[in-house]
């Protein structure tokens, strides 16, 4: 691999003799990884017998796996029954220490792996605020917090400037995964050393820490922010914590404890308290890419009301989603928020959104048609099998669920929509009628075959 001689040279002034072995790292085999989706019923070792599966020590759920078993191209991971992510970038929602109920923001949120980490960790209790300032990266984010089933989350597309001023003080727990330089994907992804220059990490630690100033406005008292990058470089990890000690005075570090190897650096200016308070996971001590995690506890902070989103009315979409739920669902969810001839079920005690831009607010129920109601896809996906009256149960890998996915129709005995499962996690609708079931995934998810 090519990797740029001023960050070899960066690594071994940081490393010392240790950067020998760090840079052999980059010869060794590398594994997939993936993290299952607890809102899923789903038993991965079941569904993938074949499969050679490796438990990772820092988080629950996350397993690594061979690059001959083609994670990104099964029923199951279209339905959410997980999420392929980087065994190290899982570290900072386990560090962050999600409870239930919490209010959560995760600033820099796209593509998505740890807002779904982080709605998993809340189990459909409290709120999340996804945030991606950069449109086609919200679009994503967006698409996989609906994959995944998550029912909890708005997503928005906003700079942290703008939310500050709309959220003081207002969250429990925030995640600031900032955009970096990308020196720990160089192994994992040869496009990102080619972009990297010598002034990324000045540059990178400059935005950093107007990010994490932002995000720190918006931390209550006794609130928690963990600030993670997949760098290596110290002017975006232990030196922008220091200069956030040396400017902030209502905030302090609380130290990650983790059973992680720990280099040893040389150069960094910043003291020990931060050294020692920080987490870097190295490729060449720990089987994983390179990521940087501190935590950070609020201090003081005053108690600010934020507005609450104020529940709409739509008599004749209530009445006709009624007559769906009755029919077709064990389970009614709410609509109280309607755009157009949408309505959405939106998160409890979800903030007043005017003004923002959001593209996402909770589930996306459906829309009316006429007199009737026509449910959306993300209404399916947020749903778990049992709570469909009729539902069409495919096996992965089934000759069936390629013809689903796909787009074509299916033989079945029902009448009316039904929610057709892979594994038991949710495809998509499918509206029977005299035996045949009609499609209804969207087109832009079918597969070619």
């Amino acid at each position: 691999m090519n990797l740029p001689s001023r960050f070899i040279q960066n690594m071994k002034d940081l490393l010392g003799d240790a950067a020998d072995d760090f840079f052999a790292s980059y010869d060794k085999e590398q594994k997939g990884c993936l993290r299952v989706n607890t809102l899923r019923n789903f038993d991965l070792q079941k569904t993938f017998p074949d499969v050679s599966f490796e438990k990772v020590s820092w988080c629950e759920d996350t397993y690594r796996y061979p690059l001959s078993f083609k994670a990104g191209k099964t029923a199951s991971h279209l339905a959410g029954a997980y999420y392929i992510q980087e065994a190290s970038a899982t570290f900072p929602v386990t560090a962050l220490g999600i409870s239930a109920g919490d209010r959560v923001l995760d600033l820099c949120a796209a593509p998505g792996g740890k807002s779904t980490q982080i709605a998993a960790a809340l189990n459909g209790t409290g709120l999340l605020v996804s945030n991606e300032i950069v449109p086609s990266r919200a679009n994503a984010l967006s698409q996989n917090i609906e994959r995944c089933g998550v029912k909890n989350a708005v997503v928005t597309c906003e700079d942290p400037r703008v939310l500050a001023k709309r959220f003081p003080c207002y969250f429990d727990k925030i995640l600031v995964d900032a955009p970096c330089s990308g020196e720990g994907m160089f192994r994992k992804n040869p496009e990102a050393a080619e972009e990297w220059s010598d002034d990324s990490p000045s540059v990178c630690a400059a935005r950093q820490f107007e990010i994490l100033s932002s995000a720190l406005g918006m931390l209550k008292e006794g609130g928690m922010l963990v600030y993670s990058t997949c760098t290596f470089s110290a002017a975006e990890n232990e030196e922008n914590v220091q200069k956030i000690l040396n400017s902030y005075s209502d905030v302090k570090l609380s130290p990650v404890v983790t059973d992680i190897a720990q280099p040893t650096l040389y150069g960094v200016e910043a003291s020990d308290e931060v050294i020692g308070g920080t987490v870097r996971i190295m490729p060449h001590l720990a089987n994983g890419e390179g990521h940087f995690c501190t935590r950070f506890v609020k201090t003081d902070g005053e108690s600010v009301r934020v507005k609450p989103l104020k529940a709409q009315k739509n008599p004749a979409f209530d009445k006709a989603f009624g007559k769906f739920c009755d029919a077709y669902l064990n389970v009614r969810p709410k609509a109280d928020l309607f755009f157009g001839e949408y309505g959405y079920s939106a998160p409890e005690g979800c903030p007043d959104l005017d003004r923002l831009r959001v593209l996402r607010a909770g589930v996306q129920l459906g829309k009316l048609v006429k007199d009737r109601f026509e449910p959306s896809h993300s209404l399916a996906l947020s749903l778990k099998a049992e709570e469909a009256k009729n539902t069409l149960l495919l096996r992965e890998g089934s000759k069936e669920v390629l013809s689903y996915l796909s787009g074509e129709t299916l033989p079945c005995d029902r009448e009316g929509w039904v929610l057709v499962c892979a594994e038991g996690s949710p495809l998509g609708w499918g509206k029977a009628s005299g035996g045949t079931l009609k499609n209804h995934l969207p087109k832009g998810l079918r597969i070619n075959r």
